[in-house]
């Protein structure tokens, strides 16, 4: 797919990853949606980045409530047009082990991590199919792919997004490309010590973490070559192999 011109919707785009892509996209020449939630600096900047309205726009939505992600799909639209593009980036990871698995928790993270990009995801793909076609990249992750009983939520979540994609790459085929990228682990999470992060970074084969160009240069081959939909794509340095 040609970035030029095209119109992209990233959510998550306020912050971390998600505003990398979008700012990626931007310099790339796409038209982007900047999703946020909290992080209306960040999205803002993107809008800057573009240089105003005509190549961006930032829009709040709460993803956790089906009626908001109609509302940012639609703004998007009304604005660009149409969507080509949406990256689903956006997403929380919050210690939930078994022992201490609670409901509300088990809703929020589900409703955020799986089922706003499964309805973002559907209800675009109907745009983009009666519009000519588009791609979709879902942000997965290591944890979708190997069990984390310390994040059994997310883990959950994450590995039911990986299945969705493979089930939307078919359902919106031909003229919707649906793929997926899981990386490992980008930024050490909060309270680990530099002994902990050197010991995790030496069983890594590449010995060191991706980082979050290499990640945004893995989605942009998704997005850039027709003839991949369905996959996903494993961007860290070999953690996976190691566990």
């Amino acid at each position: 797919m040609d970035m030029r011109e095209a119109a992209a919707l990233v959510t998550g785009a306020g912050s971390g990853l998600g505003r990398a892509l979008a700012e990626a996209l931007v310099a790339r020449g796409a038209r982007v949606a900047a999703h946020y939630h909290g992080s209306a600096d960040g999205a803002r900047s993107v809008v800057d980045k573009a240089g105003g309205g005509a190549r961006a726009i930032a829009i709040r939505a709460d993803l956790r409530l089906p009626g908001e992600i109609r509302v940012l799909l639609d703004s998007a639209v009304r604005h660009f047009g149409r969507v080509d593009i949406v990256v689903n980036n956006a997403a929380v990871l919050v210690r939930t082990p078994a022992d201490d698995l609670r409901s509300e928790t088990w809703d929020d993270v589900l409703a955020l991590n799986l089922r706003a990009p499964a309805l973002l995801s559907a209800w675009a793909g109907s745009q983009m199919r009666a519009a000519g076609g588009g791609a979709i990249v879902n942000i997965g992750d290591l944890a979708g792919l190997e069990p984390w009983p310390a994040y059994v939520a997310h883990a959950a979540a994450k590995a039911g997004l990986h299945h969705l994609t493979k089930c939307l790459a078919l359902a919106l085929a031909p003229e919707v490309r649906v793929n997926a990228v899981a990386p490992g682990l980008v930024d050490p999470p909060p309270g680990w010590s530099p002994e902990r992060i050197e010991r995790f970074r030496r069983r890594i084969p590449r010995g060191r973490l991706p980082t979050v160009d290499e990640v945004v240069a893995g989605v942009f081959s998704l997005l850039e070559n027709d003839a991949l939909t369905g996959q996903i794509l494993v961007i860290d340095g070999g953690q996976s192999l190691s566990l």
